[in-house]
C-alpha cells in the first residue's frame, strides 16, 4: 500500500501532456539517425571562446571526478560509472576546452560518426542537445567545411527535433529548444527556426520565475542554463534578414533577469550555495558567467527573491541564505531535495553551516541520504522527510510553505511537511544586529512531539561542546532553551562535488514544542 501511495502522490501533479509523452516515451523504439542525402549550406556563427573545464587528456577522459582511458577508439556507450558519466562523453563539452586542438577535435567527431550506428544512450535528446551547440561552437570557431559532418549534424537535429524530452519537461526541455534555435542559425533553416522560436520563448517563459531564478530551483543548473543562453546570446546575428530583432532582444532580457538571480544568491567571496542537486566543478562560477555577459552585453535585471523561494540576508559580518520556497515545479521536483528551511551561513567570506550537497545520482542509500530531511540543516519530526523524496528522482508528498513575515532582518514562514503526524513546522530567522543570527523552530499541533534540528558544518570547520553550548570555528552558539544533554557532536561525509567526500561535524539538537539557538561571531 504504501508503495501504492508513493506512486499516486508522484502521478498526480504531473500534467496531462506529460504522462501522455511518458507512454509514447516508454513505446518509442531504438533511436535512429537518419542522414540526409542531400547535404545543406551552412553559416558559421560569432561563438565564445573555449571555456569548458578540461576533462580530456589524450584519450584520458575526465568526468565527475572518474577518469576512463580508451587507449584505441572511444567506446561512446561505456557505462561503467554509471548513466551520468555516460552522457558526459557525449556531450562532446571537451571540444571547448581551451587546450583541445581542430586536429584532436575532429578526431573525435569521426570516431562518434564511424560509430554511430552502435550508440543509443549518446542519441537520447539531452545528450544530443548538448553536443548540438558544442559541435556546432567548436566548427564555427575553426571554420570546418567538412559534408559528412554537416550532414550527420543535420541527421541529428532531424533527430531532435521528433524526440523532444515533453515527458519530462524543465531543463531537459529548454536545453532541447536551445539547440534546435542554434541548429536552424547555422543551417539557416526557417522550417526549424520558426517552431524553435516558438518553443524557447514558451519554455524561457514558463522555466524562469519572476525573480529570475530557473523553476528547478538548483543554482547548478541555472548557471548552466544561463552560461548557454548566452553563448546562445553570442551566436545570434546583430542584425540580417534570419533573425528577428525581437528574438534577440527577448533572450537579452531572459538572460539579464537570470544573471541577477545569481548575483542575488552568490556569496560575497563568488560561490553560490550548492542547495538542491547541485555540485561543484559542473556549472561556471558566477565570475565566470558575468564575464561572458559582459562581453555579451547582456544588462543586469534586477528583481528581489521572491518566487523561486529563496532569500539572502547579508551583513558586514554574516550572509545567510535559506530555503522559504517549493521543493521545485509541481510537475518536476526530480531535482529536489526535501531540504524546507534549511540555511547555508557564511562568516568573514568563509562557508562555516554548509549544505551536505549532492555526490551522486546513483540509485542506493548515499543518494536517498542526500536528498533527505536529514542531510539538511533544517528540523526532522518522527524520523520523517519534510517532503517525501523517493528512487532518484522522485517526489510524492511535498511540503507546502506559508510565508510569515519577510523583511530586510527578519524570515519567518510555516510549512505542512509533518501534518501526518499532526504537527507543522515554523521556523524564523532574525538578525538583531549585524554580527548576530537567532533561529527559532516551533512544532505547531500535537504537543510533545520530538523532533532534531541538525547543523551541517564544513570540512574546515571544528566543532566543540562546552557547558554554554556550541563553539565551531569563528561561531559561538549559545542561547539555547535545551539541556546540552540534548546536543550531540558528530560527523558525516561532506559531498564536495561528484564522487568526492571529506568527513566534516554535524551538530544534532533534539527538543519538543520549540527550539531557540542564538548564532554569533563574536567581536
Amino acid at each position: 500500500m504504501r508503495r501504492i501511495r508513493l506512486y499516486w502522490n508522484t502521478i498526480r501533479f504531473l500534467r496531462f501532456q506529460q504522462i501522455v509523452y511518458q507512454i509514447m516515451h516508454r513505446l518509442r523504439s531504438k533511436p535512429v539517425l537518419s542522414i540526409p542525402a542531400r547535404i545543406p549550406p551552412v553559416y558559421f556563427l560569432a561563438v565564445p571562446a573555449p571555456d569548458k573545464p578540461q576533462s580530456v587528456r589524450g584519450q584520458y577522459f575526465i568526468f565527475l571526478n572518474r577518469t576512463v582511458h580508451f587507449p584505441d577508439v572511444v567506446d561512446w556507450e561505456y557505462d561503467g560509472f554509471g548513466k551520468l558519466w555516460q552522457y558526459n562523453l557525449n556531450y562532446f563539452d571537451f571540444l571547448n576546452q581551451p587546450a583541445m586542438s581542430r586536429e584532436s577535435g575532429m578526431d573525435l567527431i569521426h570516431q562518434f560518426i564511424r560509430r554511430t550506428d552502435r550508440i543509443t544512450a549518446g542519441l537520447d535528446p539531452y545528450p544530443t542537445s548538448l553536443r548540438l551547440i558544442n559541435w556546432v561552437r567548436f566548427l564555427s570557431r575553426h571554420r570546418v567545411n567538412d559534408p559528412s559532418v554537416h550532414a550527420h549534424l543535420r541527421g541529428q537535429i532531424d533527430l531532435l527535433k521528433n524526440r523532444l524530452e515533453y515527458h519530462l519537461l524543465g531543463n531537459h526541455l529548454l536545453e532541447n529548444a536551445l539547440a534546435l534555435f542554434v541548429g536552424a542559425l547555422y543551417f539557416r533553416d526557417r522550417r526549424i527556426y520558426k517552431p524553435a522560436v516558438r518553443l524557447l520563448k514558451k519554455q524561457l517563459d514558463e522555466q524562469i520565475l519572476a525573480d529570475g531564478g530557473h523553476e528547478e530551483r538548483s543554482p547548478m543548473y541555472h548557471g548552466i542554463l544561463l552560461d548557454r543562453l548566452l553563448d546562445v546570446c553570442l551566436m545570434v546575428p546583430e542584425g540580417g534578414p534570419f533573425t528577428e530583432a525581437s528574438v534577440r532582444d527577448f533572450l537579452y532580457r531572459k538572460a539579464g533577469r537570470m544573471l541577477a538571480w545569481m548575483e542575488a544568491v552568490t556569496f560575497r567571496n563568488g560561490e553560490w550555495p550548492p542547495v538542491n542537486d547541485a555540485a561543484g566543478g559542473i556549472a561556471p562560477t558566477t565570475g565566470q558567467i558575468r564575464v561572458k555577459a559582459v562581453s555579451a552585453g547582456i544588462a543586469t535585471v534586477e528583481h528581489p527573491l521572491s518566487d523561486s523561494g529563496y532569500r539572502m540576508f547579508r551583513t558586514p559580518f554574516l550572509e545567510v541564505f535559506m530555503d522559504v520556497g517549493p521543493v521545485g515545479p509541481a510537475h518536476q521536483p526530480g531535482h529536489a531535495h526535501a531540504d524546507t528551511f534549511s540555511f547555508i551561513l557564511y562568516a568573514g567570506n568563509q562557508p562555516l553551516i554548509v549544505d551536505a550537497g549532492t555526490s551522486t545520482y546513483d540509485p542506493g542509500d548515499r543518494r536517498q541520504w542526500e536528498r533527505s530531511t536529514a542531510a539538511h540543516n533544517t528540523v526532522q519530526v518522527a524520523g520523517a522527510d519534510s517532503s517525501e523524496v523517493w528512487g532518484s528522482f522522485r517526489v510524492a508528498g511535498r511540503a507546502k510553505v506559508t510565508l510569515l513575515e519577510d523583511t530586510s532582518c527578519r524570515l519567518a514562514a510555516r510549512h505542512d511537511g509533518y501534518r501526518r503526524y499532526g504537527i507543522d513546522h515554523e521556523r524564523s530567522w532574525h538578525l538583531p544586529d549585524s554580527r548576530t543570527l537567532v533561529i527559532s523552530d516551533r512544532l505547531v499541533g500535537r504537543p510533545g512531539v520530538p523532533g532534531v534540528a541538525r547543523l551541517h558544518f564544513h570540512p574546515a570547520v571544528k566543532v566543540t561542546k562546552n557547558d554554554r553550548g556550541l563553539t565551531a570555528g569563528p561561531l559561538q552558539i549559545t542561547g539555547m532553551n535545551v539541556s546540552m544533554e540534548q546536543v550531540s557532536v558528530g560527523s558525516y561525509d561532506y559531498a564536495e562535488s561528484f564522487h568526492r567526500l571529506r568527513p566534516a561535524f554535524r551538530v544534532e539538537i533534539s527538543f519538543t514544542d520549540l527550539l531557540i539557538m542564538t548564532i554569533t561571531v563574536p567581536e
